[in-house]
């Protein structure tokens, strides 16, 4: 019998599988070793389960309201259902029949049944149930057994539902995890602190097997010998590029892709990567946000390299490497680097930096650096750039704040807006609408003009703390310190404002890309040279 864990805790015939802390835990018999498996984009993971057949791990997040899945040592990760759950809770996988099932104890507490690849989701069980908690399959009987904390009972039915009965009515204060084996069924309880069985037929011969035990949770029976399954997955991943789910007869399987990126019409092969998506920065990773499937999920991106307090941001679409910013390593990956911009068609970075006062520029390599404004510099922040007219904006929130204008070369400077700003933090180009969007943190306020600061208008308010802005299509996205979250609205009206990812502290800049959309064109650099070639829009350069 194992100690408790809280919240949840797997055991399959070769490892144990344990969520403890929000991360997904792995190790093997008497826990000589500890893996993490899963600890990004959990908020509250409930319920646990393993595809013993295909080596599957499946899990319910109560936080998210999301079931997820992914292979046993956390790879090929993806969201399998996101809609409609409310607080689901315990899950238990089928592979025999190709089904998952799960609980949910939201608003309206119901069983549910899909396929494991998410497919034919229908609810089993819906009218007296207060907060079922832990579910159990028999496969001997072919029943899915279910404990409800709040009716105070285990029940049991058919794997569709039918023939409901009540196995246990009575002296059953707060149960919560559910297990059986051969002809028995155990359970933990919260409320009597311990671990009980009874026949699973009858529900007599209640037993307590232990007792006065703190913070107990889930059980699972611990047992090598399963049932030989057919496989369809085994054979070449079952003709899978990525994800080879079970599914229910008669198709037996299906193929699915890592979250963010789509299954291609022959219903095998996944695409390469993401199109439309957002990158932002948090202090201390980077994550990616698909904006080609049809819910939010965050990816973390694999940087070999430690991050301590990130901030600016920038991506180019044309190669698909994110350069980035870091405080405290003083690195662009400079005293305090709080901007970043990348020129994709002319292959510069540009940089504002709020510990010399000054915007600086270079080749994507770092080479050929150079200062472009150093005069009248306050605390510059977000800077943007419109490469098909050879401009870059940037906003400074100094004692005088204001949002200004120049080539790309540091020329042609101009003041467009000095009045009513306070914090101007995030900045955006607008360019098949012709407009300039800021986000404030002092007045609260998102904000537009045309591109010589003219027409000025608020998009959205209140907003309590925006940093990072962005825009794609026809919305605008930016990030929150204070609500820790992405929001995304109407870049017209600011309207229809929703919530794209929360629970995300120490969030800081974010970039939208649109790998789709075709770059501009700059003039022939097979040459080598000796000095910086700065794009100025129109196929104009200048050399310094």
């Amino acid at each position: 019998m194992l100690n408790p864990v809280r919240p949840s805790t797997v055991i399959d015939p070769t490892p144990w599988v344990l969520l403890v802390n929000q991360c997904f835990q792995m190790c093997v018999l008497m826990c000589v070793c500890v893996q993490v498996v899963v600890d990004t984009s959990l908020e509250s993971p409930a319920g646990l389960a393993i595809d013993w057949v295909t080596n599957k791990l499946y899990w319910t997040d109560a936080g998210t309201d999301r079931i997820e899945v992914s292979n046993a040592d956390g790879s090929m990760r993806t969201v399998l259902i996101w809609e409609n759950l409310d607080r689901p809770r315990d899950i238990v996988v089928d592979p025999i029949g190709g089904f998952m099932y799960w609980t949910d104890w939201g608003a309206n507490p119901k069983i549910e049944r899909a396929g494991m690849d998410a497919s034919s989701r229908i609810v089993i069980i819906s009218s007296n149930l207060t907060w079922p908690n832990g579910l159990a399959i028999d496969y001997e009987t072919k029943r899915l057994y279910w404990a409800d904390a709040g009716m105070k009972t285990i029940e049991y039915g058919n794997f569709d539902g039918s023939d409901r009965q009540v196995l246990i009515g009575s002296q059953l204060p707060h149960p919560f995890g559910l297990t059986v084996h051969e002809d028995k069924l155990y359970w933990t309880d919260w409320q009597s602190k311990s671990i009980q069985s009874a026949d699973k037929l009858t529900g007599l011969g209640r037993q307590t097997l232990a007792e006065n035990l703190e913070n107990l949770m889930d059980i699972h029976m611990f047992h090598r010998h399963r049932d030989t399954v057919h496989n369809p997955c085994s054979v070449n991943n079952g003709g899978c590029s990525h994800l080879c789910l079970l599914a229910p007869p008669p198709k037996a399987s299906s193929c699915a892709c890592p979250t963010g990126i789509n299954l291609q019409n022959d219903g095998k092969t996944c695409t390469p990567g993401m199109s439309s998506f957002l990158v932002f920065a948090r202090r201390t990773d980077i994550r990616m946000v698909s904006l080609d499937i049809p819910y939010f999920a965050d990816v973390v991106l694999a940087v070999n390299s430690s991050m301590k307090n990130t901030i600016a941001i920038g991506v180019d679409p044309k190669d698909g490497k994110v350069y980035w910013s870091d405080s405290t390593l003083k690195k662009i990956r400079l005293m305090t680097t709080d901007g970043l911009a990348v020129d994709a068609v002319g292959r510069k970075i540009y940089w504002t930096d709020t510990g010399t006062n000054r915007i600086e520029v270079a080749n994507l390599d770092g080479s050929m650096r150079k200062v472009l404004v150093w005069q009248n510099l306050d605390s510059p922040r977000a800077i943007a750039l419109y490469h098909e007219m050879g401009y870059m904006y940037w906003t400074d929130w100094g004692e005088h704040a204001k949002l200004e204008r120049s080539a790309m070369d540091g020329s042609d400077r101009v003041v467009l807006i000095n009045n009513n700003l306070g914090w101007p933090n995030g900045l955006a180009i607008d360019m098949a609408g012709s407009q300039l969007l800021w986000a404030d943190a002092h007045t609260e306020r998102i904000e537009a003009s045309d591109l010589n600061g003219l027409n000025r208008r608020t998009l959205v308010t209140p907003v309590q703390h925006p940093y990072g802005l962005t825009l794609l299509g026809s919305h605008i996205y930016w990030t929150d310190w204070q609500s820790r979250s992405i929001q995304r609205a109407d870049k017209n009206t600011g309207a229809n404002t929703i919530t794209v990812r929360a629970n995300l502290p120490g969030l800081m800049d974010i970039q939208a890309v649109d790998r789709d959309r075709p770059l501009g064109e700059s003039e022939d650099r097979t040459q080598k040279l000796t000095s910086i070639c700065l794009y100025m829009g129109s196929g104009n350069s200048r050399r310094d």
